[in-house]
């Protein structure tokens, strides 16, 4: 059941509790969050791809019809590169900042972000925890302790002091 944010307490974390088990915060784990993030990518892909229909010309200098192999594919510059990772980390920075606490892949797997007492994060702290996932992308390492911390928190959680939770 959804319950909007501006209900519960300030330092009101939501709850899961089982039969005859204390109650305990309904963390999100590594496969919702992976399913997520993956649901993300197609919707900014698709946003991608929809802009590059609009400019095939420069598209397709990015992409040759027919490569011989995969060193004669083109290498990003490390503009390209910037710009890529900067409108990442601005979709990540200003959805999870907002009212809906969530991308929209989050969104759909009904799982958002908080700080440690359960309330929006800032600005500020979504930049940081943005900035921070590039940290966790390094080998996967920072998303994998997710299995082994007490919050399912990855690094970049730890960092920012965020929580990621189910509704």
């Amino acid at each position: 059941m959804y319950v909007p944010q501006n209900v519960l307490a300030p330092d009101v974390v939501p709850t899961v509790s089982h039969a005859g088990a204390p109650a305990r915060p309904a963390y999100a784990g590594f496969w919702l969050r992976a399913v997520a993030c993956f649901i993300d990518t197609v919707l900014i892909m698709a946003v991608f791809l929809l802009g590059a229909s609009f400019f095939p010309a420069t598209f397709e200098k990015l992409l040759p019809p027919t490569p011989v192999s995969l060193a004669d594919m083109p290498q990003p510059s490390p503009i390209v590169i910037l710009i890529l990772v900067s409108v990442g980390c601005l979709y990540y920075t200003l959805f999870e900042a907002s009212g809906w606490q969530a991308t929209p892949g989050k969104r759909i797997m009904r799982i958002y972000v908080t700080d440690l007492h359960g309330r929006r994060i800032s600005l500020g702290r979504s930049f940081l925890r943005n900035i921070a996932r590039q940290l966790s992308g390094i080998f996967f390492i920072g998303y994998l302790i997710t299995r082994f911390t007490e919050k399912k928190q990855a690094l970049h959680d730890i960092l920012a002091g965020c929580l990621v939770l189910r509704r």
